[in-house]
């Protein structure tokens, strides 16, 4: 017997079943939606039948990339530590830096270990991301709990700062001329706004979402397309996706350079000039 207490629903009416069932039978004849079809432009054509490295391994940057169409990238991260001197470069200086030490080690590596039955990589894409607070400082992914908090609160109280992520482009060159390949670079600055305290950001919301778990293996130690976005940010000036790990317009444009216009007066002297 039920508890008289707890007021039951009433059953549903005929017509409801007999318009859910309708509904079921006709998503089942319904055909399975497909994706969006890849984009028609010649850089994801030529993308997709060369071998294509992407040196990181950010699932994030995975996604953007195979979100416009990007399906056969091989995954390969650089093992080689990460020290460069954050004292001696500024973070400008300090994440392109980085981003192309991933670049040509894993380039490098490739080629060392080369098998007849693989060809060797056509086009490299290596990135790197960090946040650059309003002083200046640079902030990677959260070294411990207690790290975390840190840094998020200092986001908050200093309002905005900026996202640098450093993407770099290697193709082998078609002529002859050293070193062997065309390197293409550059870096995005994208400005993110945190809430203050006052509005909606005090730090037992902060404490909150260190717990979360999700910024762990970021850098800033926030998601913007996560929980950290809604919870933490209030605005955005720039490219989104740059936030996320990856500008994927400039990552195109930046190829199309390396892979096409190989023959433009320039692209050697800026080589030899890095």
């Amino acid at each position: 017997m039920a508890d008289e207490k707890t007021p039951l629903e009433p059953p549903p009416g005929y017509d409801a079943v007999g318009a859910e069932q309708h509904t079921a039978a006709r998503r089942q004849s319904l055909p399975l939606r497909r994706g969006p079809m890849t984009l028609d432009i010649p850089i994801i054509k030529y993308l997709n039948s060369k071998r294509v490295i992407l040196a990181s391994a950010s699932p994030r940057r995975k996604a953007l990339l195979q979100q416009i169409g990007l399906h056969n990238l091989e995954i390969t991260p650089s093992t080689k530590p990460e020290n460069i001197d954050k004292v001696a470069y500024g973070p400008w200086e300090y994440v392109h830096a980085t981003a192309r030490q991933k670049c040509l080690d894993v380039y490098t590596t490739a080629l060392e270990t080369h098998l007849a039955s693989i060809p060797d990589p056509d086009v490299v894409i290596a990135a790197d991301t960090i946040i650059m607070t309003r002083d200046g400082r640079i902030l990677e992914k959260p070294r411990s709990e207690a790290d975390h908090i840190r840094m998020l609160k200092h986001m908050r109280d200093t309002r905005v700062h900026s996202v640098l992520t450093a993407v770099v482009v290697l193709a082998p060159r078609e002529d002859a001329r050293q070193p062997g390949y065309v390197i293409e670079t550059h870096t995005e600055e994208t400005k993110v706004y945190f809430r203050s305290e006052e509005d909606g950001l005090p730090d037992d919301v902060i404490q909150a979402y260190v717990k979360t778990r999700e910024g762990v293996d970021k850098a800033g130690g926030y998601a913007v397309q996560g929980i950290g976005g809604m919870l933490l940010v209030e605005k955005i000036e720039g490219s989104v996706d740059n936030v996320v790990g990856l500008p994927v317009m400039k990552c195109l444009s930046l190829t199309e350079t390396a892979v096409f216009r190989q023959s433009q007066e320039g692209d050697f002297e800026e080589e030899q000039e890095e």
